[in-house]
Order: C-alpha cells, then sequence, then structure tokens
C-alpha cells in the first residue's frame, strides 16, 4: 500500500509517490505551477499528472491528476483554492475539534466574558445540531455552500437562523482565535444581513401566541389587554395551582401578574428576598430580584442552580397592597414569608423557599410545567393551544435523522 500524507483534496489524505525498487520514481521540474501547488507532466514510469504542494503545518502533499493537462490544471486551481482558505498550520483542524476547542474557551467572541452555564449549553446544543455529519471537515475546507448545507440543518424558518447566529459566531471566534482556525473571508460568509436557506429537515413551527393584528404605527411587541390574563383567569388559574401545590398556589399567579418576576426569578425566591415593610434599601413594600434559576445548571452543579438574571441585571420589584383582582397580596406574602421561616427553623425548607418543589426544593421547569402549570391551567379554563408536531430528531445509534410525530400543548 502506498504511504498516506494528510491535506488532500477536500481534506482527503493524498497519496505519496510511489517506489520502485525502494528508490523514489525521478520527475522533472514543474511545468507550471497554480499559485501554491507544483503542476508535474507524466514520465515513462507514470503516465500521469502529479500534484504536490506543501501543507499549512509543513507537511508534503502529493496526488494524481489524470492524463489530461487541462484537467490536472483545473485540480491544481481548486487545490491552491483550498490552500488560500488556510489561516495557519490550525486550519487543518476538523471542524469538530474547532468546536471542542470554543467550548473549553467559553467566552463570547464579541464581549470577550465568559458565558453563563445555560448559555454554553444552549451554543452546545445548536452547533451540535449544526455540525452534524461534518464533523471530519477540516477547517481550511470550510466554504461558503458547506457552510449554508449546515445552518440548513433545521426543521422551521427559525431554526434557521438560530443556526446561523450560532455558526457566526464560531466562525468569528476562529478567525480570532490565535493561532487562527479560520480567514477573514471564512469569517465575513455569514456576515449580518446574509440570506437564510430553506429548512432541509421536517419540522412544524409552534402556533402563534396571540392575534398579530395591531394598529398602524403599533409596535410589534406591544401587548393589547387582550393579550394578558384576566382577572378572572388569574382567580381560577390560582385556585387550580392550590388544589395541586398547597396554599402558595394561590399567591404565585398573583405575585408573577401583581409584581412581573419572570418564572425563573420568581420561583427561586426567599423569605430573605421579601419585604413587604420595606427594606434600608427601598422603603416601600418590594421584592428583591437578585438571582434566578439557571436553565443551564443540572443537579448536583456545586455552583448551585442559581445565575444572576437576564442581563446581569437586578431590581427591585413593587409589592402591592391588594392586587389587580382585588386579591390582598400583600397580606398573603407576609404570611407565606412567615410560613417559609417557620418550614426552615423545622427543618424541611432549608432555603426558606416561597414556592418550593414537594421536596422543598428548586423546582425544575419542565416538571413544573407539565406536572403542575398546564393541568391547572386545563382546570381552569386557560385557552391552551394544541398542536401536533412533525420532526426529524437525530437517532445516535443509527447515525441518521428519524421522523417522529408528536401531540404538544402551547401555555
Amino acid at each position: 500500500m502506498p504511504d498516506r500524507v494528510p491535506g488532500g483534496e477536500l481534506g482527503v489524505p493524498a497519496v505519496r509517490r510511489g517506489r520502485r525498487g525502494g528508490v523514489a520514481m525521478s520527475r522533472h521540474a514543474p511545468v507550471e505551477t497554480v499559485g501554491r501547488v507544483r503542476v508535474f507532466a507524466p514520465t515513462a514510469g507514470c503516465p500521469i499528472h502529479r500534484l504536490r504542494w506543501t501543507e499549512p503545518d509543513g507537511t508534503p502533499g502529493d496526488t494524481t491528476a489524470g492524463r489530461d493537462r487541462v484537467a490536472a490544471l483545473a485540480k491544481a486551481t481548486t487545490l491552491d483554492q483550498r490552500l488560500a482558505r488556510a489561516g495557519g498550520a490550525a486550519a487543518l483542524a476538523p471542524l469538530g475539534d474547532v468546536l471542542a476547542a470554543y467550548l473549553a474557551d467559553g467566552t463570547s467572541p464579541y464581549t470577550d466574558r465568559p458565558w453563563r452555564a445555560s448559555t454554553r449549553t444552549q451554543i452546545k446544543n445548536n452547533l451540535t445540531r449544526t455540525l452534524r455529519g461534518h464533523e471530519q471537515v477540516l477547517a481550511l475546507d470550510l466554504d461558503r455552500a458547506l457552510c449554508d448545507q449546515m445552518r440548513a440543518q433545521a426543521g422551521t424558518p427559525h431554526m434557521v437562523r438560530i443556526n446561523t447566529t450560532a455558526l457566526r459566531a464560531l466562525l468569528l471566534w476562529g478567525y480570532r482565535h490565535h493561532p487562527s482556525y479560520f480567514t477573514a473571508e471564512q469569517a465575513e460568509y455569514l456576515s449580518p444581513g446574509v440570506v437564510m436557506p430553506r429548512p432541509t429537515l421536517a419540522g412544524t413551527p409552534a402556533p402563534p401566541r396571540r392575534d398579530r393584528t395591531r394598529r398602524v404605527g403599533q409596535s410589534s411587541g406591544y401587548h393589547q389587554d387582550e393579550d394578558a390574563p384576566s382577572g378572572a383567569q388569574v382567580v381560577a388559574l390560582g385556585a387550580a395551582l392550590e388544589d395541586r401545590v398547597g396554599p402558595w398556589g394561590r399567591l404565585a399567579p398573583e405575585v408573577a401578574a401583581g409584581c412581573g418576576p419572570r418564572w425563573g426569578e420568581q420561583f427561586q425566591l426567599t423569605a430573605d428576598d421579601a419585604h413587604p415593610d420595606g427594606c434600608p434599601l427601598a422603603q416601600a413594600p418590594h421584592l428583591h430580584l437578585d438571582w434566578q434559576i439557571d436553565a443551564g445548571a443540572h443537579a448536583g452543579d456545586l455552583a448551585g442552580r442559581r445565575c444572576r438574571p437576564k442581563g446581569d441585571k437586578t431590581r427591585f420589584a413593587p409589592l402591592p397592597d391588594i392586587s389587580f383582582t382585588g386579591y390582598p397580596l400583600r397580606t398573603a406574602l407576609t404570611s407565606r414569608r412567615d410560613a417559609a421561616r417557620a418550614e426552615q427553623h423545622d427543618g424541611h425548607n432549608p432555603e426558606a423557599l416561597l414556592f418550593p418543589s414537594s421536596r422543598y426544593l428548586l423546582w425544575w421547569h419542565s416538571a413544573f410545567e407539565a406536572d403542575v402549570l398546564i393541568p391547572a391551567m386545563r382546570s381552569a379554563g386557560w385557552p391552551l393551544v394544541a398542536w401536533t408536531e412533525t420532526q426529524d430528531v437525530w437517532d445516535r445509534a443509527q447515525r441518521r435523522y428519524v421522523r417522529q410525530t408528536r401531540p404538544r400543548t402551547l401555555s
């Protein structure tokens, strides 16, 4: 078998020139040079053209190019274009290795700030999906056509945009990395405003949560009164939640509607965060929103399951005396704060959580939604949207996509 050297055309190892009797076949000087590639004419012992070049890491490359001179020159041109995409020796790294280095670095190429755990999880999931099937492609072999092929691995236009954003950041990081994985030209393949390819996988977009009709000049992000839950709906949901989780079930939707915390902020609140009589930092009744449940954390994480709120912005949430449904919100929250402290004193609720799980721990959003919230909404008569989702799901065992259909509910 002939020896192999890395760096053949399109990343496929090239065949080193053969030997006869332990002596390498001689060739004259190249008949032509195409950029970085030398073209050698056929010889009596080998009636085909050969191409020779040097890889970015210094490894010699050598491959055949057929009998036809025009075809040999065309192949040399393609090979030279490939070599031109190499930013350096690191350009020989497979895309899977580039992704691993990117995740290990763990910083944004835009801000140079470390990612949160939830951000890293999202980036890993998005890029794993985008690069799937192309992990062994060398960095210098990445061209615009392959970028389009990878980011189109999605079931909906929305996911194509997500793939594009994730891949754009990877290209920028790889270009700025020392040594560079990508050239400046590669980093600019997916500049803002780039056109989006159609999805190549099956997927069913979720139905809209609300009517998109709006007045001329009105922001698309403006919520009409009918888009927000009514007082009757909040009361009904509170009663349904109380049946499932106990006394704080009635309080939870009133806090959400009256104080405005995000779900992750509200369900990590402790007794120390509730200040119905004010505190030295603010005299009016309020909640301290200093943390949120980290969506990227895992059970047993040593750092815990909390992270700073969105944008690293902490704030005070005002606490009304009476909610818009007529519920005594301030009194009820004070009662729940005192009860949480009593639970803590008795050893049941170590953190004095205001809205704990049945084991007095932080909730997981998926479990809360599936086991508590949606059943309670259904009991309360909230408008839930059900639809059937068809999507291509990656099967690791078979190494291919498998089409699945499942019922979904939008709360």
